[in-house]
C-alpha cells in the first residue's frame, strides 16, 4: 500500500506511461500490428486499463471496492475490448479527452500539459485509428512514420514534467459540461474528416484540416455570441436564465417566509398557520398537521399518502401527499417544513424578547415613580419637622416656609401623576434657574449636619425635577448612614461645567456594591439600591453624568455634572 501511495504522486508520469502504451497499441512499434498478435494487443490493452485506473481522477484510488458490484461491467467491457480492440481504443481516446478537457479551467498550472495531451490523443485517433477502421482512407507510409515519431517525442518528454500539487483535488473540480463539450468537438472533427473524404472524395488529410477549420470557426463564433460585450446581452445571459430558474417551490417558499416574518404584529402561531396555507397550494401535497406540545395547527385536507416527521421530543408534523412523492420530493418538502420551523422558533423568541422588554420598561417606570414618591415623603417629613419644632419652641409658626414646602410637595405629586400617563423622559421639561432651585433646596433640607459650599460663575437653567430627585437622593442616602456626622454639598458652575458634589464622612461603600452601582439595583442596607440606579438613568436622559468620585472611609463623594457645548456656553 505504501508503494502504491508513493506511485500515485507521480500523476504526470502515469499519464505519460498511459499515452506510451496507447501509442504502442495503435502503432505496434511499426505501422500496423500483425494479425497473429491479437492476444499481445489485448494483454497490452489490459495494461492500459490498469494505468488508467491508477491515473483517473474520479474514484478514490486507495479505497476498497466490492468486486461483486463491478464484476459485471468489467466483464462486459473486457469482452468488447477483446473482439473490438480498435473500437475500444477509439472510445478510450474520447474518454481521455473528456476527462482532461473537464479540468482545463480548474487547474491553470497544468493547462499547457493538458492541451498538449488532448492534441496528442486527437492525432493518435485521427491518423492512427481512423485509417485502420476505414480501408478507403489512404495515407502515405512515410507520412505515417513521421507522425509516429512526432507524437512519440512529446510523450517521452512528459516523463520529465513536474509533479503537480493535487492535495486539494476534488471531484467537483471536474466540469461535466466542459468534458462532454471537449469530447463532442473532437468527435465532430474526426467524423467530419471521414464524411468529407467518403462523400466528396477529398483527401482525408485535407478533409480533416477542413473539419478542424469549420469546428474552430464555429467555436469562435459561439464564444463571441456567448459574451459579445457590444450591447447584446449574449447567449450566456440566456443560458443563465434557463439554468437559474426563479419561481421554483423552494424559492417561492423562501419569499413567503421572509414576507411573513417581516410583519411585526403577527404571532408565531399565526405565522406558522399562514405559512402552511401557502405550502399546500403546491399540487403534490394535500395537507399538513402540526402538533406542538399541547397545540395543533392544521392546513388543507388530511387524506392521501401520510408521512410523519418528528422535529423534537414535543413537536411533530404530519404531511399528506396526493400520491407517493418519492424520496427526492419528500426530502424537498421536509426541507421546506424545517425552514418554517426555524422561522417559527425565531418568532417565538422575538415574542419572548418583546415581553421581557415590556416588563423591563414597566420595572423602570415603577422604580422611577417609587423614587419620586420617596422624595415626596421626605418633603412631608420635613414639613412635619417644622411643625414639631414650632410646638416645642413656642415660636410663631413659620407659615411662609410651610406654605412653600407644601406647594413644592403639590408640584411633585402632580409631576408624578403625569408620569403615570407619559412615563418617557423628555428634554422638554420645566426649567429653573440654579440659584432659585438652590434656595428652595436649602429651605427643604435644613438638617444641622448639612453644609453648603457654592461657587457660581454663571446662573444656568436646570431641570429642577432632575436636581431635586438626584441631589435629594444623594443627601438622604448620606444622612441615613449611622456613621455620618457631616454632609457637604458643593455646587460649582463655570463657563464649561456644572458640578454638584455630595460628600459625607461615613463608612466607605463595599467594593462588591461599588461595582454594581449605576448599573443595576443593589441592596446594601444603607439605602443605596434602586434610587442610585434610577438616578443614573434619569441623569443620562437629561445628558448629565452621575459618578462615584471618591470612596474612602471618612470621605464618600458622588458627583452630578455636565459639560456645556460651545453653543450652550454662548447662550449662558
Amino acid at each position: 500500500m505504501r508503494i502504491l501511495t508513493t506511485l500515485l504522486q507521480f500523476e504526470q508520469q502515469l499519464l505519460a506511461a498511459l499515452l506510451l502504451v496507447y501509442h504502442s497499441l495503435i502503432w505496434g512499434g511499426g505501422l500496423v500490428w500483425r494479425e497473429d498478435s491479437h492476444l499481445s494487443r489485448y494483454a497490452l490493452l489490459l495494461i492500459l486499463y490498469g494505468l488508467f485506473l491508477l491515473w483517473q481522477p474520479l474514484w478514490v484510488k486507495l479505497a476498497h471496492y466490492r468486486l461483486v458490484k463491478i464484476a459485471v461491467p468489467l466483464l462486459l467491457f473486457s469482452l468488447f475490448s477483446y473482439f473490438y480492440i480498435d473500437e475500444a481504443l477509439f472510445f478510450f481516446g474520447l474518454l481521455m479527452t473528456g476527462l482532461i478537457g473537464s479540468r482545463l479551467f480548474s487547474y491553470s498550472t497544468t493547462r499547457g500539459f493538458d492541451l498538449m495531451v488532448i492534441s496528442l490523443l486527437t492525432i493518435e485517433m485521427a491518423i492512427g485509428l481512423v485509417p485502420q477502421a476505414f480501408p478507403q482512407i489512404y495515407l502515405p507510409p512515410s507520412f505515417l512514420e513521421w507522425i509516429q515519431i512526432l507524437t512519440l517525442i512529446p510523450i517521452l518528454l512528459l516523463f520529465f514534467a513536474p509533479i503537480p500539487d493535487r492535495s486539494q483535488q476534488t471531484r467537483s473540480q471536474f466540469d461535466l459540461m466542459h468534458g462532454v463539450l471537449s469530447t463532442a468537438l473532437i468527435f465532430i472533427v474526426l467524423l467530419g474528416g471521414i464524411v468529407i473524404n467518403t462523400l466528396y472524395g477529398v483527401n482525408y488529410t485535407d478533409g480533416l484540416l477542413l473539419s478542424v477549420f469549420i469546428v474552430a470557426t464555429l467555436a469562435f463564433g459561439i464564444s463571441w455570441f456567448w459574451n459579445p460585450g457590444v450591447g447584446f446581452s449574449g447567449l450566456g445571459v440566456l443560458w443563465n436564465r434557463y439554468t437559474m430558474t426563479i419561481g421554483s417551490p423552494f424559492e417561492t417558499w423562501i419569499n413567503t417566509l421572509t414576507t411573513l416574518i417581516e410583519q411585526p404584529y403577527i404571532t408565531a402561531t399565526e405565522f406558522l398557520q399562514a405559512a402552511c396555507d401557502h405550502l399546500i397550494e403546491n399540487d403534490w401535497i394535500n395537507g399538513i398537521h402540526w402538533r406542538i406540545e399541547s397545540m395543533s395547527i392544521t392546513a388543507g385536507r388530511q387524506k392521501g399518502v401520510e408521512f410523519r416527521h418528528k422535529l423534537d421530543e414535543q413537536t411533530s408534523v404530519t404531511l399528506y401527499f396526493r400520491s407517493d412523492p418519492g424520496k427526492a420530493l419528500r426530502q424537498h418538502t421536509l426541507l421546506l417544513i424545517r425552514m418554517a420551523w426555524q422561522f417559527y422558533l425565531f418568532k417565538v423568541n422575538q415574542e419572548k424578547l418583546r415581553a421581557e422588554q415590556h416588563i423591563e420598561t414597566i420595572h423602570h417606570t415603577g422604580a422611577r415613580l417609587t423614587h419620586d414618591i420617596k422624595n415626596i415623603l421626605q418633603s412631608i417629613k420635613a414639613s412635619i419637622d417644622i411643625l414639631q419644632t414650632d410646638a416645642e419652641g413656642g415660636q410663631a409658626l413659620p407659615l411662609g416656609l410651610l406654605d412653600r414646602n407644601l406647594k413644592h410637595i403639590s408640584q411633585r405629586l402632580e409631576t408624578t401623576l403625569q408620569k403615570l400617563t407619559t412615563p418617557e423622559l423628555t428634554g422638554a421639561e420645566q426649567q429653573q434657574r440654579l440659584s432659585e432651585w438652590l434656595k428652595d433646596f436649602r429651605e427643604e433640607h435644613s438638617d444641622s449636619r448639612l453644609e453648603y459650599q457654592v461657587s457660581l460663575e454663571q446662573d444656568p437653567s436646570i431641570p429642577p425635577e432632575l436636581f431635586h430627585s438626584v441631589v435629594g437622593n444623594l443627601v438622604a442616602n448620606a444622612l441615613a448612614k449611622p456613621s455620618c456626622n457631616q454632609v457637604l454639598v458643593d455646587i460649582s458652575v463655570s463657563n464649561e461645567l456644572i458640578l454638584i458634589t455630595v460628600c459625607d464622612d461615613g463608612r466607605a461603600i463595599d467594593k462588591e456594591i461599588e461595582g454594581k452601582l449605576f448599573h443595576k439595583p443593589v441592596s446594601s442596607g444603607q439605602g443605596m439600591g434602586i434610587g442610585l440606579y434610577q438616578s443614573a438613568i434619569m441623569a443620562h436622559a437629561y445628558r448629565y453624568e452621575l459618578e462615584l468620585v471618591n470612596n474612602e472611609n471618612g470621605r464618600v463623594c458622588f458627583s452630578l455634572l455636565r459639560h456645556y457645548s460651545d453653543e450652550e456656553t454662548q447662550e449662558l
